[in-house]
């Protein structure tokens, strides 16, 4: 069985607005970047995690990365860092660093008058996924898939990459169509398809009272549509998260809300064929109304999720999500535990252990900030229990695996 110990926490200083903040994490050096808009300028914070889940000062000085609003980041395997955030003006900028403050990439304009983004890591679109424990192939650069949302109406999806050097570059795009609310995320691991190693992504949006979904094949050489769908459907909040049961076999979780009514959100799993063909294999209505979803495994359909409960407390939980073909529920929950913060928006990032073994803890991070402004780390750990028993009916005890 599993459980989640809350280990420690660190309140930051200054205020942030909502979707002006984020988090990532470099999990071979326990590494918490947080990048964050304050007073209009946006800051790349960094601290050292220590295996207690204390954040220490270890990880460097802080940044200044630029002007602007709205901030994402996604941390890479080699330690590479990307910074996007909308500008005074509206543009969306791009700026990447080198294991923390040090060594600074020239700051880039990807597009003009955009109303929103999301983002997502993908590491490399080659033989091997970013991040594999045991992988000793080197690559002299890093990709990632977002999103752009035009304030003039309509949305893309970019590939974009980063040098070892920190440049950032950015292209393929493709037109992904009218609608907002969009949200994004890829499978674990690359293809095999015809000699190239391209990788799976899924898109969801909202347009003219309609939910829509959309399978993608994304890589340096391309993005290419490959099959699409759409429902009649009130779309408050959507999200998505992939996953890769083995290389080729891709699903993706995808949450709307309201639900069947708006006390519950509806949960569907959606698998991929080759070429791309959708076909939803199970179903659920779920209490919870997940913020955001985060990796455990490289393999698997295990995902981190951080949401809200009823009376606004901050929760973290470890999901298992049915594989295609299996008797099981869509969605079983391995371990939860709740908090005392009360937010108002949620980001979220693990560290999975580089061994792979289901066995080793995962550190979750979570950056949370509540009405009044103030933003929170706090770290949790996810780990096995064995529970050991007599042959008669007494029990002996728990003993926690660490």
């Amino acid at each position: 069985m599993y459980a989640i110990d809350k280990q420690k926490t660190l309140d930051l200083v200054g205020g942030s607005a909502e979707y002006e903040f984020d988090v990532g994490v470099h999990a071979a050096t326990r590494t918490v970047h947080v990048a964050r808009a304050t007073s209009g300028t946006i800051k790349l914070e960094t601290w050292g995690l220590a295996n207690d889940g204390t954040f220490t000062g270890a990880g460097g000085a802080d940044a200044t990365v630029g002007h602007g609003t709205r901030t994402r980041i996604v941390v890479f395997d080699n330690h590479r860092i990307v910074v996007l955030w909308l500008d005074a003006s509206s543009a969306l900028r791009a700026r990447a660093y080198n294991s923390g403050g040090a060594l600074p990439g020239a700051a880039i304009t990807v597009e003009t008058t955009i109303a929103n983004f999301d983002v997502v890591s993908v590491g490399v679109t080659t033989g091997v996924q970013q991040a594999d424990p045991g992988d000793a192939v080197y690559y002299a650069y890093r990709q990632f898939a977002f999103t752009t949302l035009s304030a003039n109406g309509g949305w893309k999806l970019w590939m974009g990459a980063v040098t070892d050097s920190a440049e950032v570059v950015v292209g393929p795009v493709a037109l992904g169509g009218p609608g907002d609310k969009v949200a994004l995320s890829c499978a674990s691991a690359n293809e095999v398809v015809n000699g190239a190693h391209p990788r799976k992504a899924f898109t969801l949006c909202r347009d003219a009272g309609q939910i829509k979904t959309r399978s993608w094949r994304v890589a340096s050489a391309g993005v290419t549509s490959l099959a699409s769908a759409a429902e009649t459907k009130p779309l408050g909040i959507g999200m998505v998260h992939g996953m890769s049961i083995a290389q080729g076999n891709d699903v993706f979780a995808t949450v709307v809300w309201p639900g069947a009514s708006n006390d519950t959100a509806r949960l569907q799993l959606v698998s991929l064929a080759t070429g791309g063909a959708m076909n939803v294999y199970a179903s659920a209505e779920i209490a919870e109304i997940p913020r955001v979803f985060a990796r455990l495994q490289w393999y698997g359909c295990d995902a981190a999720v951080a949401y809200t409960t009823p009376v606004g407390h901050l929760a973290v939980a470890a999901w298992r999500f049915a594989a295609p073909g299996s008797a099981s529920a869509a969605r079983s929950v391995l371990a939860h535990k709740e908090g005392t913060e009360q937010p108002t928006q949620v980001r979220l990032a693990t560290l999975i252990p580089s061994s792979g073994s289901d066995d080793d803890p995962v550190s979750l991070v979570t950056l949370s900030r509540v009405a009044a402004g103030s933003l929170r780390l706090v770290c949790w750990r996810l780990h096995k229990t064995l529970v050991y028993g007599p042959v008669g009916p007494t029990p002996v005890g728990n003993v926690t695996k660490t």
